[in-house]
C-alpha cells in the first residue's frame, strides 16, 4: 500500500507543480493586462510558454485540460480538439460550486470531488477541477485564475501497478466523496460503505485501522487508511480475509519460532551458567563444609581459571592458614600444659618437708648450731612458697624474699665469696606484681654457671626500674653477674629446649621454661633477653607489664 499511495502522490506532486508554474511564470503574469485592444504578441507568448510546460510535464497524461483566464474575460486554454467549447471558459469556471473556495483557499482542495465536466456536454467524462489564482507581475493583486482539470487515471494509473488480493478493495476518500478504484475508473460509492477509526490502532501518523460497514450498518471487517499528501484525499484498502489468516498464520509461527529459540537459548544458557557458575559454587560450597568438619587439606579441583577459581585459591589458601594456626596453637597449649607439668613436679610435699625441717631448726637451736638453724628457716620459708602454687602472681617484693631465702641458703656453701646486692629504682615498683618462681633460676643460673666456674669471689646484681614511655607501662628486673660470662654461640642457643637435671629441682625451671612462662602470661612482647661478654658479665633482662598487687 505504500508504493501505491507513493506513486498516488508523485501525480499529485506533477499536478500541482504545473499549477505553480501558471501561477508563477511572468509571461503568464503579463497576460493578466491582456485585452482586445493589448498586443496579440502577449497572448501569444503565454500561450507558448503554457504549451511547452504543460507538453514537458510528467501531468500531461493525466491532464484533461488547462484554463488560463484573466479578468478581462480573456483566456488561454489547451485541451484536445474534441473536448474544446465555444462557450465562455471565464463565465462557467467562475459559476462552479468550488470556485470561491478554491480561489480564495491557501492550498490545493480536493474535497469536490469528480464531476461531468462542466465545458463539454456532449461527453459523459468526469473530471477534477483544481482552481488557483494568479496575480499580477509585481503585484499581488489577483488578475485571474489557472484551472487544471484532471482525468480519473491520476489515481488509477497507480491502481494498475499495484498487487491487491481477490477479496479486498481499495476505496479512494476525496473529503466527503467516497470512490471504489478500479484500474480503469473511479465508481462513487458515498452510502454503500462506511469507515470508523479504531484510535487504538493507530499505526503512524499517516496510517490508522479502521473498522468498515455496509449501507445496513452491517460490520463487514478491517481497513487500513493511509492518508495521501494533500488534505482530505485517503486510500483505504480493506483486509483480506485469507491474508488476514495467512499473516495471522505466519506471525503465530513467527512467535512460535522466536518461542522455540527464546526456550533453546534459555537452555543453552543454562548450561554455561550452570558449568561456569552454578557447579563451582556447590563445590566451593562443599569445601566449606569439609572445612567446617575439620578438612583443611588443600582442594585442587576448585582452583579454577577464573574469578571463581581465585576464590576457591582463597578457600585453599585460608584452609591452609588456619591448619598452621591450630597446629601452633596445639603446640603452644602443649608447651604450656608440659611447663606446668614440670613446675608440679618440682614441688613436694610442703608438710613433711616442712615439719621435718622445723624440727632440724630446734635440734640446731637446742645444740647451739645458729648457722644450720638459719639454713634451716631459710629453706623451710623456700619450700612454704612453693607450695602455694605454680603460676599465681605474686608482689616483686615477695618474689625478692625468694631469691633472700634461696641466696642465703647458698651463701652458707660458699661462704664470703657470693654477694648479692639488690637495687631499686622506685619503692613503689616493689608493689608490682611477678610470676612467682621468675628470679629464682636466673639467680641460679648466675651462681653455678657464671660465678662457680670463675673460682674466685664474686657478685649478683639486680636492678629494678620502670619503662613509663611504654604504653602500657613496663616493668624491667635486670639480673648481672660477673662470671666467666657466654660465648656468642651460648647467646643463639641459649633459649633452645633445655634437658633437666634430675639431680636439682629448681633446675628443671630453665632460662627457656621462664621466657615462655613470662610470654603465655603477658604476650609475645614481652619476656627474657641476654647479654654477656666472655669473662666480663652476663645480664638477664625481664620486661613485663607493671601490674599492681590487690593486696598491697
Amino acid at each position: 500500500m505504500l508504493f501505491l499511495t507513493d506513486s498516488i502522490n508523485s501525480n499529485l506532486s506533477a499536478v500541482k507543480h504545473l499549477s505553480a508554474f501558471c501561477q508563477a511564470h511572468p509571461d503568464l503574469g503579463n497576460y493578466m493586462n491582456y485585452t482586445a485592444e493589448s498586443s496579440s504578441q502577449i497572448a501569444i507568448r503565454a500561450y507558448d510558454r503554457l504549451y511547452e510546460e504543460y507538453r514537458l510535464s510528467p501531468a500531461k497524461s493525466f491532464v484533461h485540460r488547462i484554463i488560463v483566464g484573466n479578468e478581462f474575460g480573456k483566456y488561454l486554454m489547451i485541451c484536445q480538439a474534441d473536448y474544446s467549447t465555444p462557450g465562455n471558459v471565464n463565465t462557467i469556471t467562475k459559476t462552479l460550486p468550488q470556485y470561491e473556495q478554491q480561489i480564495s483557499g491557501e492550498s490545493y482542495d480536493f474535497t469536490a470531488g469528480y464531476i461531468i465536466d462542466p465545458y463539454v456536454n456532449r461527453y459523459d467524462t468526469r473530471v477534477l477541477i483544481l482552481i488557483r489564482p494568479i496575480t499580477y507581475n509585481f503585484s499581488s493583486r489577483q488578475g485571474g485564475f489557472v484551472s487544471i482539470s484532471v482525468r480519473e487515471n491520476l489515481f488509477t494509473d497507480a491502481f494498475r501497478l499495484y498487487s491487491l488480493p481477490k477479496d479486498s478493495t481499495l476505496y479512494l476518500s476525496l473529503g466527503e466523496h467516497l470512490y471504489l478504484m478500479g484500474p480503469d475508473r473511479l465508481i462513487e460509492v458515498d452510502n454503500a460503505i462506511s469507515f470508523r477509526r479504531l484510535n487504538n490502532y493507530t499505526l503512524s501518523d499517516l496510517a490508522y485501522v479502521s473498522e468498515y460497514y455496509d449501507s445496513a450498518g452491517n460490520k463487514k471487517g478491517y481497513a487500513v487508511t493511509r492518508k495521501l499528501s494533500e488534505n482530505g484525499c485517503m486510500i483505504t484498502q480493506t483486509i483480506s480475509e485469507k491474508e488476514l489468516r495467512s499473516q495471522a498464520f505466519f506471525f503465530y509461527g513467527i512467535f512460535l519460532l522466536c518461542l522455540l529459540l527464546a526456550v533453546v537459548l534459555c537452555f543453552i544458557l543454562y548450561l554455561i551458567l550452570n558449568r561456569i557458575i552454578h557447579r563451582p559454587v556447590l563445590q566451593i560450597q562443599n569445601r566449606l563444609q569439609k572445612i567446617s568438619e575439620g578438612d583443611f587439606n588443600r582442594d585442587l579441583s576448585i582452583e579454577w581459571n577464573h574469578e571463581l577459581g581465585d576464590i576457591g585459591r582463597g578457600i585453599n589458601d585460608l584452609s591452609s592458614h588456619i591448619e598452621a594456626l591450630i597446629a601452633v596453637r596445639i603446640q603452644n597449649e602443649k608447651d604450656k600444659k608440659d611447663l606446668e607439668y614440670k613446675m608440679l613436679q618440682s614441688q613436694i610435699n610442703p608438710h613433711f618437708l616442712y615439719n621435718t625441717l622445723n624440727s632440724i631448726k630446734w635440734m640446731a637451736v637446742t645444740q647451739g648450731a645458729e648457722g644450720i638453724a638459719e639454713m634451716t628457716t631459710a629453706l623451710a620459708k623456700l619450700l612454704r612458697s612453693i607450695s602455694k602454687g605454680t603460676s599465681a602472681e605474686i608482689p616483686l617484693k615477695d618474689e625478692l624474699d625468694l631469691v633472700q631465702d634461696y641466696f642465703t641458703i647458698q651463701q652458707y656453701r660458699y661462704g664470703s665469696t657470693l654477694s648479692l646486692v639488690i637495687d631499686t629504682a622506685d619503692e613503689d615498683l616493689l608493689t608490682c606484681n611477678i610470676l612467682k618462681f621468675t628470679l629464682q633460676p636466673l639467680v641460679e643460673n648466675a651462681i653455678f654457671h657464671g660465678i662457680e666456674p670463675k673460682h674466685t669471689t664474686g657478685t649478683i646484681g639486680i636492678r629494678i626500674s620502670a619503662e613509663p614511655e611504654n604504653a602500657p607501662a613496663v616493668l624491667r628486673i635486670s639480673v648481672e653477674d660477673d662470671g666467666i660470662g657466654m660465648t656468642e654461640e651460648q647467646l643463639a642457643h641459649l633459649f633452645d629446649a633445655e634437658e633437666p637435671d634430675p639431680g636439682h629441682m629448681f633446675k628443671e625451671i630453665g632460662i627457656r621454661n621462664i621466657h615462655k612462662r613470662i610470654q603465655y602470661e603477658y604476650g609475645e612482647e614481652y619476656g627474657i633477653t641476654a647479654e654477656s661478654e666472655p669473662d666480663s658479665y652476663t645480664r638477664m633482662t625481664i620486661r613485663i607489664p607493671i601490674r599492681r598487687s590487690d593486696n598491697v
